[in-house]
């Protein structure tokens, strides 16, 4: 049987750490299923699709370990708020749940560029046509969010077509042993310098959520995000021990409904100004205005 992640994160930090997390997550027993998706194939990858056709556009990307139950369930969260969710197989097997497969599977070339800092991943090569595809196919502007090993990936998307995007655990660059970003790399976005300039130049405010005790996305690369972009990034950051995936495997409610919150305005389903529960701007409560940008 596959190592999952609970099992690998049990292994380094003891069989009791996911317990000490927030709320547990509804989904984390169970087994994956494709009721509700709709199956669609984008330039030979899988893509899977839920929620109203007419709702916002979401492309939502998937973790380290795989296409997980815990990432099918935040889709289907998303649909139950009326988004149009786009969640496509980036490697492995739908349903997968294994660190050392993702890893394997990531990181084994270039696909991923998993250690090496300020480097671009050959997996943006097929997510930005892909990503234009799915505004087609919605007829409107996109958000995106992505997720640990995906996690910086959006910012790197900010093209006409993606007017949201919602930077979740960004793990990139990371070391194998141990399993977590060190030295240089934990203040590295992991993003190759021309697409570092085309997000920098882009006007698209962005949402970042991190466990604020979570080695593996470590404050410097935060402070180097709000550094970097200024007013541009609020950043919600959650209390837990031992806890990595906020809108995942270690699901926080709070997180989750400013991270709608903000969609909704980013994506015109809702006009500002909305107000955020824990998200602040310079670390302090903030909003997202009449205009879709942020203030305090």
């Amino acid at each position: 049987m596959p190592l999952t992640r609970r099992d690998l994160l049990n292994r380094f930090f003891g069989g009791a750490a996911l317990s000490m997390c927030g709320a547990p997550h509804e989904h984390a027993s169970g087994r994956p299923t494709r009721v509700g998706f709709e199956h669609r194939t984008v330039r030979d990858r899988s893509v899977y699709r839920i929620g109203p056709r007419d709702g916002a556009p979401i492309m939502l990307l998937h973790e380290l370990p795989g296409l997980t139950a815990d990432d099918l369930a935040l889709a289907r969260r998303l649909a139950d708020e009326r988004f149009n969710v786009y969640t496509p197989l980036l490697f492995g097997d739908f349903g997968q749940n294994s660190v050392l497969a993702g890893h394997w599977q990531a990181c084994r070339d270039t696909m991923f560029e998993c250690s090496k800092r300020s480097a671009r991943s050959e997996i943006l090569d097929w997510l930005e046509p892909a990503v234009d595809w799915v505004a087609a196919d919605a007829n409107a502007p996109v958000g995106v969010i992505g997720m640990c090993l995906t996690g910086i990936l959006p910012v790197a998307m900010l093209r006409p077509s993606v007017r949201a995007a919602v930077l979740c655990q960004p793990t990139i660059p990371f070391s194998v042993i141990p399993p977590r970003p060190t030295g240089k790399q934990k203040s590295d976005l992991g993003l190759g310098r021309a697409d570092l300039d085309r997000a920098v130049a882009s006007d698209v405010p962005f949402l970042a959520i991190r466990y604020t005790k979570d080695p593996r996305c470590p404050r410097e690369r935060m402070d180097l995000l709000t550094t970097t972009f200024k007013d541009r990034v609020a950043v919600i950051e959650v209390d837990g021990e031992h806890c990595h995936s906020t809108l995942g495997g270690n699901f926080n409610l709070a997180a989750f409904e400013d991270a709608v919150r903000y969609l909704r305005v980013r994506l015109k389903v809702t006009s500002g100004p909305i107000r955020m529960n824990v998200a602040q701007l310079n670390g302090q409560a903030c909003q997202m205005t009449a205009a879709g940008t942020w203030s305090l």
